[in-house]
């Protein structure tokens, strides 16, 4: 039984991850990782997100929760990353993270990957990783002579904007074609310059939409991969879970969790 701390799982993916391992025969949540005021608020974990599958340890002690585990599933805001990155270098803990909106994210994990399996994604599912594999294709055979666009939708309470997810893509084209990357365009902005431009769009309750376009002279290529809700997200995690209780230390994305990576080579 792998035995996993959750950090931030009283959050929307907290709970997705808590609700899909209570179900799994081989995952269970050892102990969650929270701030001390919403830990206080929820009390019992299993009664507050309805998990039942055995005791949960809910703590605002990250050494604790992260010392109980056998690898950790990160979920968390921006503000606790550093302190679960750091709890997880002190155990040696492999840890699967999806929080966005980090500086430098990649770098922080670094020493952590020295010592142990990291799995950094700005998202989880299976289908979006797809479209990140599909993209460093595309970027080689359509990119340079295409127009680029991204439109990226999600629920009006998001932190980050754009997403994490539209700024992966964007950079892997970006990478691919040497084009410069907007955010956006103000009025009278003007024609196009070779730009990748990614447009955030705040709606509603909506999980997760990202389009891209590849538009040269004559056609339109639209790839759209839309989240109906957030267990494909909880899904990719657990994938991702049980890849790094097996890999060797080092930093992956969830190209090399799915067997994708070889789309991504030159």
């Amino acid at each position: 039984m792998i035995r996993l701390c959750l950090a931030g799982g009283l959050g929307r993916m907290g709970r997705a991850v808590a609700s899909l391992a209570g179900s799994e025969e081989d995952i269970e949540i050892a102990s969650v990782f929270e701030t001390r005021e919403a830990a206080d608020l929820a009390g019992d974990y299993g009664v507050t997100v309805g998990y039942s599958k055995n005791p949960v340890v809910l703590t605002s002690d990250a050494a604790e929760a992260v010392g109980l585990s056998d690898a950790v599933v990160d979920f968390s805001l921006p503000s606790a990353f550093d302190k679960i990155v750091r709890a997880c270098t002190g155990a040696s803990k492999p840890l699967v993270t999806g929080t966005t909106g980090i500086p430098e994210k990649q770098e922080k994990l670094g020493p952590l990957a020295s010592k142990t399996a990291v799995v950094g994604a700005p998202n989880m599912s299976v289908g979006m990783n797809v479209v990140f594999a599909l993209c460093h294709r595309l970027g080689d055979v359509m990119g340079k002579t295409s127009d680029l666009e991204i439109v990226e939708i999600h629920h009006r309470t998001k932190k980050d904007v754009p997403s994490g997810t539209a700024g992966e893509i964007a950079g892997i084209l970006s990478a691919r074609t040497g084009k410069p990357i907007i955010i956006g365009r103000p009025a009278g902005a003007g024609e196009r310059d070779g730009e990748i431009a990614i447009h955030s769009l705040r709606a509603g309750d909506v999980p997760g939409s990202h389009s891209v376009f590849f538009t040269p002279q004559g056609e339109t290529l639209e790839i759209t991969h839309t989240a109906r809700s957030r267990v494909c997200f909880a899904e990719g995690a657990l994938r991702a879970v049980r890849f790094v209780i097996q890999a060797s230390p080092g930093l992956y994305s969830m190209l090399e969790v799915l067997g994708l990576e070889s789309l991504k080579e030159e």
